[in-house]
């Protein structure tokens, strides 16, 4: 069955591509994220996805990482915000927080920041989808079973049908990023891909 999507009612949420993350030159370069962006295209994929969401008209938001110097919001409580701690990441006002020039937001699009790993901690989002009267969600972002499975678990509890477009997505390895979009996801979410999300656009 072809994917169907109410642009009226649909918002894309491009998520976490802070430098730090998906850069080669990142704080995280070690961990995996940038090398999985690079051999999978998911930069460009992720450009060509904004590309249709803004030529349909539907609602485009910024899911942006970053936490004031010294981490006051995130205790390092868990290996993730460890390696946080460790690397001296995401702080705000440097480049590493910044979301790749690839991906840049266009005027009028908001960035939402989150401090924690869905897009709903700490954040203003479901308040700025339940503005805008938004019930369906496309997700795209790294690292798929941070960000992208953590919004996609929370999302399905708030009520939001969502959308995850694989393609545009990566992980610390293609196993990691598999057994997200394969063992919990596809009962909370629909799994789609670049492609057929761009034909349910046009």
């Amino acid at each position: 069955m072809a994917l169907e999507i109410n642009r009226q009612h649909t918002a894309l949420l491009a998520m976490d591509f802070e430098n730090d993350i998906v850069h080669p030159d990142g704080a995280f370069k070690d961990f995996g994220f940038a090398k999985m962006v690079a051999e999978t295209n998911v930069l460009d994929k992720s450009a060509q996805l904004l590309a249709a969401g803004r030529s349909a008209g539907i609602t485009i938001i910024y899911v942006s990482v970053k936490f004031r110097p010294g981490y006051p919001e995130r205790p390092a409580n868990a290996g993730l915000w460890q390696g946080l701690h460790g690397a001296t990441a995401l702080v705000e006002g440097t480049w590493g927080s910044e979301i790749h020039e690839k991906l840049t937001p266009q005027a009028g699009e908001p960035i939402v920041t989150k401090r924690g790993v869905s897009a709903f901690t700490a954040s203003d989002l479901d308040q700025i989808l339940r503005t805008k009267r938004i019930g369906t969600l496309i997700l795209a972002g790294v690292a798929t079973n941070f960000v992208v499975e953590g919004t996609a678990r929370q999302a399905c509890d708030l009520g939001y049908d969502t959308i995850v477009v694989g393609d545009c997505c990566a992980s610390v390895s293609q196993e990691a990023h598999d057994a997200s979009l394969t063992v919990a996801l596809p009962f909370l979410c629909t799994i789609s891909t670049l492609e057929e999300v761009s034909a349910a656009l046009k």
